[in-house]
């Protein structure tokens, strides 16, 4: 999936209650020292990304993946619970429901149309930054392609992420959203995301999103928790089962009808 499947698309579902400004997470700029060590390039960070994963030939024994999690939103006393279903190469379906099913929202990518429905708006076909945007997310195993997926990266130096060294890597989501990408500079994990960039809407939205309790599932590394921070609201992610290579039918992931029409009486 993409990112690992380590949630991020799936918490993009929740950005939109966390529309404001966020606090940049990276550590200020470390004192000048009298000889640095190098910067690793963009190709050795994505090459321990990927090991660091499982590496190329655990993701290809894997077709499917299903994840089932729960999410908080402690400030607006909500919680609720995900599903992400993703098939190699580019299927995926995830919904989220909060409130005891009082709002339910899903999003899909069939290979071909993108599409989200909720409780508030109905359904909507996808297209241009936003159909981009799932494109992207529905690629199955995008940890070991990271270059393909973010064709710009650039390394642009080192931070602090908890008490973890990492470097930070400068990458671009279709429709004008920036990234700056948290590697652990021990382990090569991609542990923390900032994100900057336009919703639907036009409105601006910030958010930083840490991937935390990573734990082997079936050859692979994936993250048990995720956390999204920002002035606005904080949600936590808890990843609670994982399933691999179930049977899964592609007409899920498939744009539903319409609502048709009432018809006359007479």
């Amino acid at each position: 999936m993409t990112r690992k499947r380590n949630f991020l698309a799936v918490a993009s579902v929740f950005l939109a209650f966390c529309v404001a400004p966020a606090f940049p997470q990276g550590a200020p700029p470390p004192k000048a020292a009298a000889k640095e060590e190098a910067l690793p390039s963009v190709d050795e960070l994505v090459a321990k990304c990927a090991k660091a994963s499982g590496g190329k030939e655990a993701w290809a024994k894997l077709s499917t993946q299903v994840l089932d999690g729960t999410i908080e939103l402690p400030a607006f006393g909500m919680t609720g619970k995900v599903k992400f279903i993703g098939k190699a190469p580019n299927k995926m379906l995830h919904v989220v429901t909060l409130a005891d099913g009082q709002f339910e929202q899903k999003q899909g990518f069939d290979g071909r149309v993108a599409w989200k429905s909720d409780t508030r708006t109905g359904l909507k076909k996808l297209e241009g930054a936003e159909f981009e945007q799932a494109k992207m997310e529905a690629i199955f195993d995008s940890d070991v392609r990271l270059k393909e997926v973010f064709p710009d990266m650039k390394v642009t130096g080192r931070a602090k992420v908890g008490d973890r060294d990492t470097y930070t890597v400068l990458a671009h989501e279709p429709g004008g959203k920036t990234d700056t990408f948290y590697f652990d500079a021990q382990t090569g994990q991609r542990i923390a995301v900032d994100s900057e960039g336009p919703d639907e809407s036009g409105n601006v939205v910030k958010a930083n999103t840490f991937l935390e309790d990573f734990r082997p599932i079936d050859g692979i590394h994936m993250p048990f928790r995720i956390r999204i921070e920002s002035p606005a609201a904080n949600l936590v992610i808890t990843l609670q089962e994982v399933h691999h290579n179930a049977p899964i039918e592609d007409s899920i992931f498939a744009m539903p009808p319409s609502e048709p029409a009432a018809t006359a009486t007479h």
